[in-house]
C-alpha cells in the first residue's frame, strides 16, 4: 500500500513538471487519468508479486542428498530362554544404533527345527546372513559347506583353547566365535529334601532314592529334558559317562545301567511322562515353582531360577556321580554363513568380539567367558563362577564330528522311548545298530 502511494505520488509530481513545461496546456479528460492510475496499480501488484516469488525461492528448503538405503542382515539363533532373548536384542540394537547404514533383524527357530531349517535355507540360497549354533554343530555345518572362515575377525590368543576346539575346523580354520560356556550341574530343593528327610545325593544310586522319597501327587522327585533335540542327549552323557560308558559300544554294561538309572526312575513315577515333551526351560520353571525336587540343569539357569522365584531355598553342586564326577560342557557360537551380505556381517563379529558386549552377554544369560581375561575377572569376583570352572575343568565334550546331530537325535529318541516304557535291552540293540550305521556311512563317503 505505501508503495501503491509512493508511484501515484511520483505520477502526480510528474505531471505537475510537465504542467509547468507546458505552461497553459489544457487539463487531460478524467478518464485518461483514471486509466493511468490503473495502470500504475496493476504494476504495483505485480512488483509485489514478483518480490513474493523471490522470497518464497529464497525460503524454500534445500534439497538433501538421497540417503543411502540400509543393507538388512538376518540373524538366527534358537534360544528359547526370554533372558536370552532380551540380552541379544540388546546387543542387536547397540550394534544397528551405531551402523546407521546396516539393519539386523533377529529370527528365532525352535532348537528342535534348526538344524533341518538352517541347512535347507542354505541348498535354496536363503539361508541368514548370521548364525548362532550350538558348538557340537559347527562340523556338520562346515561340512555342508555354509560357514565362513572368521580367523582374521577373532584374536584366538584371546580364548581358551577348550572353547576354540569346536569351533575349528579339520583344517584350522576358525568358523565361529564363542561366546560363552556352560555345564551340567546339580539343583536341588532344600526344602523338599529335608521335608522327605533325605541328604543331598552324591552318587546315582543315592539320587534315584532320594528321588523317589521326594515324588508326590504335587511334586516330581526329578526331572530330565526329554524332548527329541539335543539338549536330551547332552544330559544323557554324563550319565553314561559316570557309569563308564563310551559311545564306540553303546551296547554295554553302560549302557544298560545309564538307560536303567532313567527306567527305573520312571516306573517308580519319581521321573514324569511328561518329561518327554520337555525342555531344561521347562524344567527350570518347574522347578523355580516348587513342582521338580531335583534336576540336571546347566549353571546359565541359576540367576533366572533366583529371579522367578527369589524366596526358593535351592542349591547347586556338582553332579552326584560319585567323588570324581564327570560332566559335560558347551556353549554358542556365532557364525557367519554364505549369503550376501559377508562384509557386514563379519562387523558384526568383529562387535561381538570386544569385551565391553562379550561381557553384557555373559552377565545377562550367566555363562563362563570364553575369553581368558573376562573368566579371570569371574573367577575372582563370584564364587559360583569360580564353583562352576572346578566343575568345567572335569567335563568332557560331545564328539567333534560332522554326523554328531545325527548320533545325537539318535540318542534323543531312545531316551524317549525308554521313558515311555520300552525295553531297556532292546532299545540299545536298536540305537547301537542306527550309531552304527551313521558311522559307517560317514566313512564311505570319505
Amino acid at each position: 500500500m505505501n508503495r501503491e502511494r509512493h508511484n501515484m505520488g511520483k505520477c502526480d509530481w510528474e505531471g505537475h513538471k510537465q504542467n509547468m513545461t507546458e505552461g497553459n496546456r489544457a487539463e487531460e479528460p478524467e478518464n485518461v487519468r483514471q486509466k493511468d492510475r490503473r495502470s500504475i496499480i496493476r504494476q504495483a501488484v505485480l512488483a509485489l508479486l514478483l518480490c513474493g516469488v523471490a522470497a518464497l525461492v529464497a525460503c524454500a528448503p534445500v534439497k538433501e542428498p538421497e540417503r543411502k538405503e540400509k543393507t538388512v542382515l538376518r540373524l538366527w539363533h534358537y534360544w528359547d530362554r526370554e533372558e536370552s532373548r532380551q540380552c541379544l536384542a540388546k546387543l542387536v540394537q547397540k550394534f544397528n544404533d551405531t551402523h546407521q547404514d546396516t539393519e539386523i533383524q533377529i529370527n528365532y527357530i525352535a532348537d528342535e527345527d534348526f538344524k533341518k531349517r538352517l541347512v535347507l535355507a542354505a541348498a535354496d540360497g536363503e539361508q541368514p546372513d548370521l548364525a548362532i549354533v550350538d558348538s557340537s554343530d559347527i562340523q556338520y555345518y562346515d561340512k555342508v559347506g555354509i560357514l565362513k572362515d572368521l580367523s582374521s575377525e577373532i584374536k584366538a590368543e584371546n580364548y581358551l583353547s577348550r572353547a576354540l576346539i569346536s569351533c575349528r575346523t579339520k583344517d584350522g580354520r576358525l568358523v565361529g566365535l564363542p561366546l560363552g560356556l556352560n555345564c551340567l550341574i546339580f539343583y536341588y530343593n532344600k526344602d523338599l529334601l529335608k521335608q522327605a528327610g533325605v541328604g543331598v545325593p552324591t552318587t546315582l544310586e543315592e539320587f534315584v532314592a532320594a528321588a523317589e522319597a521326594v515324588t508326590s501327587d504335587q511334586v516330581s522327585g526329578c526331572a530330565f529334558p526329554a524332548l527329541q533335540s539335543e539338549e536330551s542327549s547332552f544330559c544323557f552323557l554324563p550319565i553314561f559317562w559316570n557309569y563308564g560308558g563310551s559311545l564306540a559300544q553303546i551296547d554295554s554294561p553302560a549302557g544298560r545301567q545309564a538307560f536303567g538309572f532313567l527306567k527305573q526312575l520312571a516306573e517308580n513315577r519319581a521321573l514324569s511322562e511328561d518329561n518327554v515333551n520337555m525342555t531344561i526351560s521347562d524344567i527350570a520353571w518347574e522347578f523355580a515353582n516348587g513342582n521338580i525336587a531335583m534336576a540336571f540343569m546347566t549353571s546359565s539357569y541359576e540367576n533366572e531360577i533366583r529371579k522367578e522365584n527369589p524366596d526358593l531355598h535351592f542349591a547347586t553342586t556338582k553332579l552326584p556321580c560319585g567323588e570324581n564326577s564327570i560332566t559335560i560342557s558347551g556353549g554358542e557360537v556365532l557364525t557367519v554363513t554364505c549369503a550376501e551380505h559377508e562384509k557386514e556381517a563379519r562387523e558384526f563379529v568383529r562387535f561381538m568380539e570386544q569385551p565391553e558386549q562379550t561381557e553384557l552377554y555373559l552377565d545377562s544369560v550367566g555363562y563362563l567367558a570364553a575369553r581368558r581375561d573376562l573368566l579371570k575377572k569371574q573367577i575372582q569376583t563370584d564364587p559360583a563362577k569360580k564353583a562352576y570352572w572346578s566343575y568345567l575343568k572335569q567335563a568332557k565334550l560331545r564328539e567333534i564330528e560332522p554326523y554328531w546331530p545325527s548320533l545325537s537325535m539318535e540318542i534323543a529318541e531312545s531316551i524317549n522311548r525308554v521313558i515311555l516304557g520300552e525295553d531297556t535291552q532292546d532299545e540299545l540293540e536298536q540305537l547301537s545298530e542306527r550309531i552304527s550305521r551313521i558311522r559307517r556311512a560317514k566313512y564311505e563317503k570319505e
